[in-house]
């Protein structure tokens, strides 16, 4: 979901649930950080309700709920990105010879809806990666999301065990879904950098694999913004390679010249870093597009990885795939994320038809629109990546959405 630098956006914003219980004066007992970090507004005072608002920008939180259902609205944008490819026919890669090459990654979202994740990647399915998001950046602090602050999937020692019985690999993200909180937080870890010294103890404290950094609404970041997250990723993944520990890094989906102009992100510019995985998002086409258009059209896809892969090394990059629907009002830019298991209960969904552009199931109902991925759509999509010399995947999310086959 991205905010374009030359686009007045508009945005309805859309809360969360708000949660139970106030946040406590001091973060879960389950977790002591060394230096009175979480005293020093490292990580936010808790002694507020935490909210969590929706922004153009996604993820990894990156898509956030209004009791699952976030809306935003967007100004109409006239340049469309030409696609000469053909979309579901060109993919012919083997499907069970993908699944066993590809390394394949799953994000855990914090809240409602998606309280049915640990149940899903508990029941026997392939996931070599998980990626709970323990940590997010609230009016510019640093805030741990125990299970004390979150309705589900929130941080406990046991979570963390049930994760590691159930993945290879774990890694924390941290997300932050606001320039303007990004802003804030940068400047105080660059100039402290308690932030760094708390997060790395974290990781080596639950002995997991790695931090995975999720800060999005790329449109709206400055060229400060832009220096200053390049230099918080370099003390960072200095900072756990010396703990043999790993960062990764999520960025934007770029198809060519002209999107690449709406964001001063450049995935060149982090060849050199300490950067093990470097996830690049392959879906919310409709944010730019508006509703009738698919999540992941192939074309775009394509273009996304052909464009990204001549400007960073392929044997790092892992392509992120959706597994989510969203409902928009036809004719508008107002699009609300969905589950699969909220979206199966609108009204007309099984009159749904495939997109031939996208493999994903749509249809219409009155003035609304609506796109879902199932086990097909998901399919393609991995396959198509693993088609382009792509071996590793990341699915948002896991809970009440659907998986391969």
């Amino acid at each position: 979901m991205r905010t374009w630098i030359t686009i007045f956006i508009v945005l309805s914003i859309g809360l969360l649930a708000l949660l139970d219980n106030t946040i406590n004066d001091a973060v879960s007992t389950a977790y002591t950080p060394p230096l009175e970090q979480f005293n020093n507004n490292t990580v936010s005072s808790a002694s507020s309700t935490l909210e969590n608002t929706m922004s153009t920008t996604s993820v990894v939180s990156t898509h956030y709920y209004d009791e699952a259902e976030a809306t935003t609205s967007q100004e109409n944008i006239t340049t469309q990105t030409t696609h000469t490819h053909n979309s579901i026919d060109m993919i012919t890669q083997n499907q069970g010879q993908v699944a066993e090459k590809q390394t394949l990654m799953a994000w855990i979202y914090p809240y409602q809806p998606a309280c049915q994740a640990l149940k899903e990647y508990s029941d026997g399915r392939k996931i070599d990666i998980l990626k709970p998001e323990f940590f997010t950046i609230n009016g510019g602090a640093l805030l741990l999301l125990d299970d004390s602050k979150v309705r589900c999937n929130g941080y406990s020692p046991t979570f963390i065990e049930s994760l590691k019985q159930h993945s290879i690999s774990q890694f924390v993200t941290i997300s932050s879904a606001s320039a303007a909180d990004m802003t804030v937080f940068l400047q105080q870890a660059l100039a402290h950098d308690t932030s760094i010294e708390t997060l790395v103890h974290f990781i080596v404290t639950n002995d997991v694999t790695g931090i995975e950094l999720n800060f999005e609404d790329f449109g709206s970041w400055t060229d400060k913004n832009y220096t200053d997250f390049k230099l918080f990723v370099s003390r960072l993944g200095t900072a756990l390679h010396a703990e043999d520990k790993q960062l990764m890094v999520v960025g934007p989906p770029i198809a060519n010249a002209v999107e690449e102009k709406w964001f001063h992100w450049r995935y060149e510019d982090f060849i050199s870093l300490p950067v093990d995985y470097m996830v690049v998002m392959g879906y919310d086409y409709q944010y730019d597009h508006g509703p009738s258009e698919p999540i992941a059209p192939l074309d775009w896809l394509r273009d996304v990885i052909t464009w990204i892969s001549a400007r960073y090394p392929q044997s790092k990059l892992t392509i992120a795939l959706p597994s989510y629907g969203y409902e928009g009002a036809y004719g508008t830019y107002q699009i609300s994320i969905l589950t699969h298991e909220q979206i199966k209960l609108r009204p007309g969904y099984h009159t749904a038809i495939r997109n031939s552009r996208s493999a994903e199931m749509t249809w219409q109902y009155g003035d609304s629109v609506y796109f879902y991925q199932d086990s097909t759509s998901l399919a393609k999509k991995r396959d198509l990546v693993t088609s382009m010399g792509i071996q590793s995947i990341s699915i948002w999310h896991l809970g009440g959405n659907p998986w391969f086959e």
